[in-house]
């Protein structure tokens, strides 16, 4: 058995099972564990009752699976003891925010037996790496991190020993390799696709970069990206992602693969202030005979206010060049919203935080109404981030936006796979089988 009897969430067994599996040698890392400890459970079979109890941990349990997202493993160890996973590699600076959000978000009050009730919990966090940590000295690190949590009054997380040290080790040495791995074949591109929920038509690959450390493994951008910008290192690596995207779409174009598709890659907001870099796009695009207009540039609400006035410059002369031009992760921020309707923008990208959950939270659906809405009256194409279910492609779909990223329809791929698959040109969507009910009047 790999449930658990009260909860329905995994138990040990799957745990250790699947987090092994994340730590084998090869995997994406690194690979972050959230231990989590209710806190004053005791009160509540004391004064309401054991069978109160188990309802609160039934129910607490729920609200973990909403808040920590569907493909993450989330397990119950017993008690009021869980597990959580994500399913996304994290650095330890994204895995503590990660924690205390999560931490946030399940102090919502919750209806047991006629009282409301509260419950903070504890979180010990801690970070491993494929090919180096194993699963059980990483869950007796996570472990021994939210006995220090509860030892600090509860309601807060905690960061092992062993993490704290290692966050400052890993950072020096990231520090130190990058610099001299850039432009080297440590250096690799993975692409997701993007695709048309309607047809299945595969619209766009958007190239993501990875590092390929001799000590740390297959490290995501997330692992690395805040070090090369606070180093100055972020230009020299947007570069080489820029040419070695475009440099490789030419040769799939020769090929006579993905000719109507596009090739998102994503800017940093220290490039668009970079001198010379309009120049760097226009001759790198020219140099592998890819016109302007099969190129996107993807940019975060955080880059457009980081400089307004220059990246305004910056934007409308990347526009002159012919590239198309789109804003990632949007609705994390309001400031973008008032430059909005003087930005030279092709398109918005809905933030995956707000698209998760559709089909089944009525505050996420909301916004990325307003969303649709905002990019309607503005003429601008739409895509959603992070479709993970089902439900949130045709709750989507529904609402007039049929264009999707996300893991239910593929994980970034290696060059060779993107190749494929726009050498296929549509992937199957047996998920969507009912799609044909939905009412067409908003697609």
């Amino acid at each position: 058995a790999e449930h658990d009897d009260l909860t329905g969430l995994y138990n040990r067994r799957a745990l250790v099972a699947h987090l092994t599996e994340r730590l084998a040698p090869g995997s994406p890392g690194p690979v972050a564990v959230l231990y989590l400890d209710l806190d004053r459970l005791k009160p509540i079979n004391d004064y309401l009752g054991h069978t109160a109890g188990d309802w609160f941990i039934r129910v607490f349990a729920q609200r973990i699976r909403v808040c920590a997202g569907s493909q993450a493993m989330i397990a119950r160890l017993g008690g009021d003891e869980f597990v959580v996973i994500p399913d996304q590699a994290m650095s330890t600076g994204t895995a503590e925010s990660f924690a205390r959000r999560l931490g946030t978000m399940l102090r919502e009050r919750l209806a047991i037996g006629g009282h409301m009730i509260t419950r903070t919990v504890s979180i010990g966090l801690a970070v491993g790496m494929p090919g180096r940590d194993n699963s059980t000295d990483l869950l007796r690190r996570a472990d021994e991190a939210v006995l220090t949590a509860k030892r600090g009054g509860g309601n807060q997380v905690a960061l092992s020993t062993d993490d704290m040290s290692l966050k400052s080790a890993f950072r020096n040495d990231i520090e130190l390799h990058l610099q001299g791995d850039i432009d080297s074949e440590a250096l690799l591109l993975h692409y997701l696709p993007e695709v048309d929920l309607w047809t299945g038509a595969i619209v766009a690959a958007e190239a993501l970069v990875r590092w390929r450390h001799p000590i740390w493994g297959l490290l995501l951008p997330d692992s690395f990206i805040g070090v090369a910008e606070s180093t100055n290192l972020a230009g020299e690596l947007g570069r080489w992602v820029m040419r070695s995207a475009c440099a490789e779409f030419s040769r799939w174009r020769a090929n006579g693969v993905g000719q109507s598709a596009v090739l998102r890659i994503n800017v940093s907001p220290i490039q668009l202030i970079t001198r010379g870099f309009v120049r760097s796009v226009a001759d790198t695009i020219e140099e592998f005979g890819i016109d302007g207009g099969s190129v996107c540039l993807e940019i975060t609400e955080r880059a457009v206010v980081h400089d307004i006035e220059t990246t305004r410059k910056t934007l409308h002369e990347l526009k002159e060049v012919g590239v198309q031009i789109a804003i990632d992760d949007f609705g994390t921020g309001y400031a973008v919203l008032s430059h909005l309707k003087s930005l030279p923008v092709d398109m918005l990208k809905i933030d995956t935080g707000f698209v998760r959950d559709l089909g089944t939270n009525a505050g996420d659906l909301a916004i990325v109404r307003a969303i649709i809405g905002l990019a309607e009256a503005f003429g601008l194409q739409l895509v959603a981030e992070g479709v993970e279910t089902p439900a949130a492609a045709l709750t989507l779909m529904q609402h007039g936006c049929h264009r999707a990223q996300g893991f239910l329809l593929s994980r970034p791929v290696p060059g060779n796979a993107m190749e494929a698959l726009l050498a296929a040109r549509w992937m199957p969507m047996p998920f969507l089988a009912d799609r044909e009910a939905l009412s067409l009047g908003a697609i």
